[in-house]
């Protein structure tokens, strides 16, 4: 392959489908941006068609003589797709190159040609590479070339440049070159962790947003209806927690195969998966993707001594869905026999229905299985992959997704999510279907106990619950419209006349889910506030962060929420009277406890204000009014702020707005990167106990003061902050 120009491309002109009014707005609102700005994103979800509007930003560039860059990770299938005119079977633009670890193009020709339109000033160039090659060593001519020339740096998946090689790169461009970003899910990391795209640079600005129900209500994205099946197993003795709780730092949990009996629930809790699938998608032709778990260990009786078996569930699923393994034949056998050689053919040479996909294959026969999979008339029906096709798949006709790995990325979540959102005019797809098989997260409590305290691990437990991950999907926008207009649904399905043998004849009977999920995260609140009582000993600094972390993700969208709350209120009240008189107390305990159960009973009472003042539009004033009655207020809905700040002053150390101004400006200097690190680990400790906590109830009120809506959207904050302002 050589460079694309003019002549080889037979035309001068770049050519575009029209973008829709509304993008035409984007589209002048993001160029107007720029010509301000260095550095900027869009953030939209997946299907939203962010790489089409890329497209017509790079061609106005272009076609004015700018050198451009359209910069991705590491994946190559997208690079493709973007560099040609599918249509056209060309390059789309004239003057272009492509550069990655799959197309073989002369160095030297690529450098000649950057340098030829670095120079001119009036010939456009577009060069599309991954990051990976631009930064090797055969690319450092082109590499240079492009911080000398580049007008337009376009950088897909931003969110894959956060504190990286990438990073770094991007941060050599200098203030000649415009750096836009795109991304559905701006951030990296597992819940409590998380790192932001804004921290690339300082100067990195959100230029645009929508949300997922926006999209959907704006039928830009295919309606959603979401499936929850619990498996009644135990995540305990289904995933390895063998570093137990510091396996929830990480964005999955690995499964444990390395018992012939944990083989047998691994392989049950697959069976479910299977059916789901025959009971509430399978259809003639349509087409489902199964995300599968990785499995770490070696897996019991299969693969040579010591060897791991590569993508061990997806290849094991393919072959619980043919019917080669059953739940049922393994029950029946002492030691459990697996297939060896798993297969995606059948006798005829053919694939089978369900084929699993995986890094092994060859390129040419991945690309043989996808082809055949977006093909409806041909198997396989269902393609089972553990970590490939979550970004950059685009299949517009998927109908189905089955999620059987339970993941602690809300950036993980989305993009599988985002399989199914798109539409498909093809296919005439009606919605996009996700069916998750969830597995009961108690045992954690139990086992683990104040551990989950210890180390801060109450929000990644949580985040096991589909619930609470939907919630987080669906905290911002109209997703309450969405659901009452039946263009997102949320079930959980009642498996258990299948389970009590009464045959897949049997109705399935689904339930529909709320949000927000008011009723688990008081049941694990409860837990929370049980283990703080138990202890009897220090001043309950970590006990309150968490308490008041899980405080303000509480929501209030209806009268059973206030209920749910009230209730929570009164049990810490409770507490807080007896721990007044609990003489098992030393004299620390004694004067800190009681106030920390204050603090979070005002703080909890403050965020139901805050929800019903600021996401209440849908609910009338009488039911309002009773909202409030049911939280222990005056039911007029007129006094809500004097009762928020009353909520301020008989809670936090701070009894007024401009006395958390004054304090959180101290922790933004403070907490800023360059402060932090030269605290010794008395000034963190006081910094964690007496300035932290200002801001959570700082946060409730940045829409009252100025001064705290500009110190919140500061890029100055610390991540340690970050992860409290961004966690709504």
């Amino acid at each position: 392959m050589t460079i694309s120009n003019e002549a080889e491309a037979g035309m001068e002109t770049v050519e575009l489908e029209p973008l829709r009014e509304d993008k035409k707005r984007i589209f002048k609102d993001i160029l107007g941006y720029f010509e301000t700005h260095q550095r900027g994103y869009i953030k939209v979800p997946t299907g939203w068609g962010k790489t089409f509007l890329a497209k017509h930003i790079m061609k106005e560039y272009y076609e004015n003589g700018k050198l451009v860059l359209f910069l991705i990770s590491k994946n190559n299938p997208l690079l493709t797709q973007t560099y040609y005119d599918r249509k056209k079977d060309r390059p789309l633009f004239p003057d272009s190159a492509i550069l990655s670890s799959e197309h073989k193009i002369s160095r030297k020709e690529i450098a000649e040609a950057l340098r030829e339109s670095g120079q001119e000033k009036d010939k456009g160039f577009v060069i599309f590479a991954s990051l990976q090659t631009l930064l090797g060593k055969q690319a450092s001519e082109i590499k240079e070339l492009l911080l000398e020339y580049a007008d337009l740096v376009i950088v897909d998946e931003i969110h894959n440049f956060i504190n990286n090689r990438g990073n770094d790169f991007l941060n050599e461009f200098g203030e000649q070159t415009r750096i836009m970003g795109m991304t559905a899910t701006p951030f990296q990391g597992v819940v409590g962790n998380v790192k932001f795209v804004d921290e690339i640079a300082g100067d990195m600005r959100e230029i645009y947003a929508k949300t997922l129900p926006e999209c959907i209500l704006d039928n830009e994205l295919a309606p959603l209806k979401y499936t929850i099946a619990e498996s009644s197993e135990d995540i305990f003795e289904i995933f390895d927690f063998e570093k137990g709780l510091d396996e929830l730092d990480k964005q999955d949990l690995f499964l444990d195969c390395s018992t012939a009996d944990k083989l047998k629930k691994v392989v049950k809790r697959t069976q479910l998966a299977k059916d789901v699938y025959d009971s509430l998608i399978k259809q003639k032709n349509s087409k489902t993707l199964v995300f599968c778990a990785p499995v770490r260990k070696r897996v019991y009786g299969a693969g040579g001594e010591g060897e791991e078996i590569n993508a061990f569930h997806a290849k094991l699923t393919a072959s619980v869905f043919n019917g080669e393994i059953s739940a049922q034949a393994l029950e029946k056998d002492a030691e459990p026999a697996l297939p060896l050689d798993f297969d995606n053919y059948n006798s005829a040479g053919e694939f089978k229905d369900t084929a699993f996909i995986t890094s092994e294959l060859s390129r040419d026969e991945q690309s043989a299985l996808l082809a055949a999979f977006r093909d409806a008339e041909r198997p396989p029906y269902i393609l089972c992959t553990v970590g490939m096709l979550i970004e950059g798949f685009d299949f517009p006709a998927l109908e189905s997704l089955i999620l059987l790995r339970p993941t602690l990325s809300m950036r993980l979540f989305e993009q599988q999510v985002g399989r199914v959102t798109r539409l498909s005019p093809v296919s005439g797809k009606d919605k996009g279907k996700i069916f998750e098989i969830s597995d009961s997260i108690d045992s954690l409590y139990q086992r683990f106990g104040e551990g989950v305290f210890n180390g801060e691990k109450v929000d990644q437990v949580q985040m096991l619950q589909p619930e609470i991950r939907l919630e987080e999907l669906f905290s911002e926008g109209d997703a309450a419209r969405a659901i009452e207009e039946g263009k997102i649904e949320i079930n959980k399905v009642d498996f258990s006349a299948l389970a009590k043998g009464k045959g897949k004849g049997a109705q399935i009977r689904e339930v529909p889910v709320r949000l927000p999920p008011t009723v688990i995260r008081s049941k694990y609140f409860s837990r929370l506030l049980a283990l703080t009582e138990e202890k009897d000993i220090g001043a309950f600094e970590r006990e309150k962060r968490e308490l008041m972390r899980a405080t303000l993700r509480f929501r209030v969208k209806e009268l059973r929420d206030a209920e749910e709350l009230a209730e929570l209120s009164g049990k810490i009240n409770k507490l807080k009277r007896e721990a007044y008189e609990d003489r098992r107390l030393g004299d620390v305990s004694r004067q800190h406890k009681p106030k920390v159960f204050g603090e979070v009973e005002w703080l909890l009472k403050l965020q139901a204000l805050n929800s019903l003042k600021y996401e209440g539009g849908r609910i009338s004033a009488p039911e309002k009014n009773k909202i409030l009655k049911a939280l222990g207020f005056e039911p007029d809905t007129r006094k809500i702020d004097s009762n928020r700040l009353k909520c301020l002053k008989l809670g936090s150390a701070q009894k007024t707005i401009p006395d958390l101004v004054k304090v959180l400006g101290f922790v933004s200097r403070l907490s800023s990167s360059e402060t932090y690190q030269f605290l010794d680990k008395k000034k963190k400790e006081q910094w964690k106990r007496e300035f932290l906590p200002a801001v959570y109830w700082g946060f409730c009120f940045i829409e009252d003061s100025p001064e705290l809506k500009e110190l919140f959207e500061s890029t100055e904050w610390d991540r340690r902050v970050k992860n409290i302002i961004r966690q709504k």
